[in-house]
């Protein structure tokens, strides 16, 4: 009888399971508007949602930071011609986002 028990130890399968993947993020959209009228836009939009809070690393980019929301913070990355959401939307603001594009 041990044995019948060892035998069916080693028959078990171990690899791992599956990871659970991960949330959507990374998210690029197209806009023709500029820098400063979609930023302007989405600060009064998600000021709804969270703060806000910006920071311009560069010439032509922004960085958006929406923070002080249970579901976690948000990052949005304003360019010339895109606009990229690095992390997980929070509840109701691709369409906001894609509102002010």
């Amino acid at each position: 009888m041990p044995w019948a028990l060892i035998s069916l130890l080693l028959a078990v399968d171990t690899q791992a399971a599956p990871a659970a993947p991960p949330p959507i993020t990374g998210t690029s959209f197209v806009t023709a508007k500029s820098i400063d009228a979609v930023q302007a836009c989405l600060t009064d939009k998600l000021s709804e949602v969270g703060e806000i809070a910006a920071t311009q690393p560069a010439r032509d980019s922004t960085i958006l930071l929406v923070r002080g929301n249970p579901e976690g913070p948000m990052v949005i990355e304003l360019g010339p011609t895109s606009v990229t959401v690095t992390t997980k939307f929070i509840t109701g603001t691709r369409e906001i986002i894609k509102g002010c594009i």
